[in-house]
């Protein structure tokens, strides 16, 4: 006869929490590195704006910039992550909207490391961008308004993550855009970090 040991559920209950808190800090570092961080050093070194400037920039510069843009899908996708576990029921829907999330992240940052490569900038970028920075928060914070798992407010907020995104970079310009960006999934974040009391 074979017995399954059973595992506590407040040892698992545990684990969760401590990896939610983990998303939500992933989530906030990559926002300050690749927002924040990002965009005072765009206002004092573009590289965004001018095609010129980006030709002539030096290969650490550019080097530079590719590796927080690497940084910042797996930072958000993190917090996504996050979000999906506490505030939604998980079901097919959200969990194809993930997918495509991920899938749009790593095509970001591969993009990215490919533009550092070759020298070549592209905007090619975006077609990743949009799903983990634009549609996938709406869509998760709809999932989580329906769900009611968490406070509604908690859905507003990822909704207005992915709205703000869509209209920040043609209305402010990539340096402005960046630290607004920075600071709109900073709260995601936190807001996920926060959520590790609820798992």
């Amino acid at each position: 006869m074979t017995y399954t040991a059973e595992v506590p559920s407040d040892v698992s209950s545990t684990r969760m929490r401590n990896l939610i808190a983990r998303l939500g800090v992933a989530c906030m570092t990559a926002a300050f590195l690749s927002g924040v961080l990002k965009s005072f050093w765009e206002l004092s070194r573009p590289l965004l704006n001018d095609l010129q400037a980006f030709a002539s920039a030096p290969p650490a510069q550019i080097w530079g910039h590719a590796i927080l843009e690497v940084i910042k899908p797996a930072g958000f996708l993190a917090g996504l992550f996050g979000f999906y576990l506490c505030a939604t029921k998980r079901g097919l829907a959200t969990k194809l909207f993930m997918a495509l999330a991920v899938f749009g992240g790593v095509f970001y940052a591969s993009v990215w490391l490919w533009i550092a490569a070759t020298i070549h900038f592209t905007i090619i970028y975006v077609l990743g961008g949009m799903w983990y920075q634009m549609i996938a928060p709406v869509a998760l914070g709809i999932a989580a308004l329906f769900a009611r798992r968490v406070p509604w407010w908690n859905g507003v907020w990822a909704i207005i993550v992915g709205v703000l995104n869509a209209q920040i970079f043609p209305l402010l310009g990539p340096a402005r855009a960046l630290f607004v960006q920075g600071i709109i999934w900073l709260v995601f974040g936190y807001l996920v970090y926060n959520l590790r009391r609820r798992a």
